[in-house]
């Protein structure tokens, strides 16, 4: 009996080590929802043969991130690995480095064997010294190999950008290097002509684009650490201190409250500063009169949300900014109210226009008001087709007058329901009264 015992009390405690090692390694999601989105992937490319490859260490003392599309399939955050995704015999294969690097988490350091098949639910994990004799085996076989053609995304990365610095490097009389991954494609037609090579990222894509219980539920949750560092900076901001320093409440926020990494780079751009989209200077003190937009938000277990707030640097906007202030206010909560599946693009743009127009400023409606969200803060999607459950789109109303030197803008994240849409970024205030309000509070630090 006392055997039996024992056995059942170091089964329980087995079974609490895996729970809080998936817990501490994925949390949000399981090895389950991986290994079905591979199942996915096989079933697309039919006797096809997809290859991933994943990020590689950084060259500088910066934390690894892993790339959204391996992460998306397989969960793993070591450098420089290798999967493969067999659709002839529905297996699956994880290839690792034989070093394992010290600087990366220590739950995310796999050793090839069963242990790590099992724990990921990969048919084999082996070493990466192999990846030669698979690809000489597809040679033989006259396999269509499906890999990425588009950039690979990691921190505060987004496709659109990736692929402007990738037609600047290339085009550069002074350097003229190609990308990783087209590297990677004209390395295996050189060594392996037989192959037919297609592009597997449209099908990943579509797959990306829409967003299950599961994504949307963290994405949720980063939308409320994002606007929890916004309050902060609305909270310390008063005139003759820093841009900077109002990021700095936004960063003690989120890391406080477990972000991964920032979205992107912070904007926190006062007065005319605010003409420049992506001002992130951060630099210039805050002057009594103007107002002050913070465009800024966390990153959290690989997903993202975005969120801009406005507000006036002195505590109460004077008459006229009041004025851009609420049609930027009403297009917002006019897009978000007819967003639902079925909605394309163009009819957020006309409720938007319609609001400006109502407004006075319909010749400052800038044609545009948003774009997907997710892995990326510019994620991928077709803005062509109507939105779907599951598609997460980002609201942001913006009203410039140039030769006044002003910006305003206001920026939410929001998913499509069943039936309608939910926001992702609510907390944060948008109501004139209610920002006026937590001005008046102390912030971080204060």
């Amino acid at each position: 009996m006392p055997r039996i015992k024992h056995l059942i009390l170091l089964l329980f405690s087995i079974s609490l080590f895996q729970s809080a090692f998936s817990q501490t390694m994925w949390k949000y999601f399981s090895a389950d929802d991986f290994s079905a989105r591979r199942k996915r992937v096989m079933d697309q490319i039919g006797d096809g043969v997809a290859i991933l490859q994943g990020a590689s260490l950084p060259e500088g003392y910066i934390k690894f991130r892993q790339d959204n599309n391996f992460y998306y399939l397989s969960g793993v955050e070591t450098p420089d690995a290798v999967m493969i995704l067999d659709g002839r015999n529905k297996r699956t294969t994880l290839l690792v480095p034989d070093e394992l690097y010290k600087d990366i988490r220590k739950e995310a350091r796999i050793t090839p064997g069963e242990e790590a098949a099992k724990e990921y639910q990969f048919d084999q994990v082996v070493s990466k010294t192999r990846f030669g004799y698979f690809l000489q085996g597809l040679s033989n076989s006259n396999a269509n190999l499906y890999v990425s053609f588009t950039p690979e995304e990691m921190q505060e990365m987004c496709r659109d950008r990736s692929l402007q610095q990738n037609v600047r490097r290339l085009n550069d009389p002074w350097d003229g290097r190609v990308s990783r991954e087209t590297n990677f494609i004209n390395r295996l037609r050189e060594r392996y002509p037989a192959i037919n090579i297609k592009n597997l990222s449209m099908m990943l894509d579509d797959m990306r684009a829409v967003k299950d219980d599961k994504e949307i539920a963290v994405i949720r949750e980063c939308g409320r650490i994002g606007c929890l560092g916004i309050d902060e900076a609305i909270k310390v901001t008063r005139p003759g201190i820093y841009e900077y320093q109002t990021v700095a409440a936004c960063d003690f926020v989120y890391a406080n409250n477990g972000a991964s990494f920032p979205a992107y780079f912070p904007i926190a751009a006062s007065g005319e500063q605010g003409l420049d989209w992506h001002y992130n200077a951060n630099n210039h003190i805050l002057e009594s009169g103007t107002v002050l937009l913070i465009d800024y938000a966390p990153e959290l277990n690989y997903y993202m949300t975005d969120i801009t707030r406005t507000w006036p640097v002195s505590g109460t906007f004077t008459a006229e900014q009041l004025k851009y202030y609420n049609c930027i206010k009403e297009a917002r909560s006019a897009v978000i109210g007819i967003m639902k599946p079925g909605v394309y693009l163009k009819d957020l743009e006309d409720a938007a226009r319609a609001v400006y127009i109502k407004h006075g400023f319909g010749d400052l409606y800038p044609k545009y008001i948003g774009h997907f969200v997710g892995m990326s803060v510019h994620d991928v999607g077709d803005y062509t087709k109507p939105f779907v459950k599951g598609t997460v789109f980002n609201v942001e109303p913006i009203i410039e007058i140039k030769e006044k030197k002003m910006h305003f803008r206001l920026e939410d994240t929001i998913v499509i329901t069943a039936t309608g849409a939910e926001n992702l970024t609510p907390q944060s205030p948008v109501e004139v009264e209610e920002i006026y309000k937590l001005m008046k509070m102390k912030g971080v630090g204060e």
